[in-house]
């Protein structure tokens, strides 16, 4: 799920929705003590997001599986739409029209849509439960690729401090700039992974350097990166805005990556001796592998990083940046705040606010590999 929008008063109110992948998304009426939703169960999303909306919408709520539109009236389906990725329009999207209704017309239609709702989610968590087999399993190891060989002495973490030596990144409200920020939550990152043993880590930079975006991809598949994480810290035109978002690669991104794997020899290994029909459809299901463990990721940084300090509203959020295009390279863009408020700037700037950061990360980190693991063994 890449966006949401919410536009019209009701007669009609238009929801489109884009998506990573194509939805057979239906639309259900649902009226639980009072509350008048629509509800989208779906395949293919794995995170969280809310949103405000419009013309009888009020709020929207995405959680794993499920799109939530409450309503403050009666409203109904008048048509859904499924429209594929067109010219410039690198997304499939889903255009719903509202038209509001009868009290009693909504609530027919909510006690015949209950049963059929309950039995759309089980239909697709049984299809993502498959899907997920699939790429964890067979797919990226007895189907053809080549697993990037794993240090004896642990998994492979890159921390990337942005910016750097002639790109300061942004400035701070109360003085400093980006890079020394995000070069000491690095350090402190670093620090924290190596004294636990269980991991081999790798600076993109140690020092006050520039480094250009392709080589900062490039060092990390070159040292077999089971996780990429790169630090950032923000700035917005306004001084209220505070907290740490995480981002992943967005649909219009991932139209980037063949082109940049092509140009800086970014191959996905595959297996010697896999037919020639196959190799496509196997790096495919890598790209795909990559971009749900970037995911699921991100998903488990998000709650850690709360405990650390504030998180923006809708924090996890897609973006096309370069250092999230490695097709084999799980990777994140973390925002660590907005060097424009001056509490995130305080925060940052502070060795007590840099290590929290860092614990939180370190946090997801372990838990991330501990799922990994435990697919590998039960594989």
């Amino acid at each position: 799920m890449s966006q949401i929008r919410v536009v019209g008063d009701g007669a009609p109110t238009r929801i489109t929705i884009w998506t990573d992948a194509p939805e057979e998304a239906e639309a259900f009426v649902s009226e639980t003590a009072g509350v008048r939703r629509i509800i989208f169960p779906l395949r293919s999303n794995g995170y969280s997001a809310e949103g405000l909306g419009s013309g009888g919408v009020t709020v929207w709520q995405l959680n794993p599986g499920r799109l939530e539109f409450e309503l403050d009236r009666a409203m109904s389906v008048a048509r859904v739409l499924r429209l594929p990725p067109t010219g410039s329009e690198m997304s499939y999207r889903i255009i719903v029209d509202l038209d509001t209704v009868s009290d009693a017309r909504f609530s027919s239609v909510a006690r015949r849509d209950q049963r059929r709702l309950a039995k759309a989610e089980t239909d697709a968590a049984r299809a993502a439960e498959k899907q997920a087999t699939l790429l964890a399993g067979s797919a990226a190891s007895s189907a053809g690729r080549k697993a990037p060989p794993r240090s004896s002495k642990g998994h492979v973490v890159v921390i990337d401090a942005g910016h750097g030596g002639k790109d300061p990144g942004a400035m701070a409200i109360n003085g400093g700039k980006e890079k020394d920020v995000t070069l000491k939550a690095a350090l402190a990152l670093r620090d924290l992974l190596e004294a636990d043993g269980r991991y081999v880590v790798k600076l993109v930079r140690d020092t006050d350097v520039y480094v250009d975006h392709e080589d900062r991809v490039t060092k990390a598949r070159n040292w077999n990166a089971e996780l990429f994480i790169s630090l950032h810290a923000d700035a917005a035109g306004s001084s209220a805005v505070s907290g740490a978002s995480v981002y992943t690669i967005s649909a219009r991104g991932e139209g980037r990556i063949d082109r940049e794997a092509s140009k800086n020899n970014w191959v996905i290994p595959i297996e010697d001796g896999t037919p020639q029909r196959l190799t496509g459809i196997l790096s495919d299901l890598v790209k795909r592998e990559t971009k749900t463990r970037s995911a699921e990721f991100a998903e488990l940084l998000l709650p850690e990083l709360e405990r650390a300090g504030p998180v923006l509203r809708n924090t996890h959020r897609s973006a096309g940046f370069y250092v999230l295009l490695a097709p084999d390279v799980p990777a994140v863009l973390l925002e660590l705040g907005f060097l424009t408020n001056s509490e995130d700037a305080k925060r940052l700037q502070s060795e007590r606010g840099r290590a929290a950061a860092a614990l939180a990360i370190k946090q997801a980190i372990d838990t991330y590999f501990d799922r990994q693991d435990l697919r590998l063994a039960s594989q």
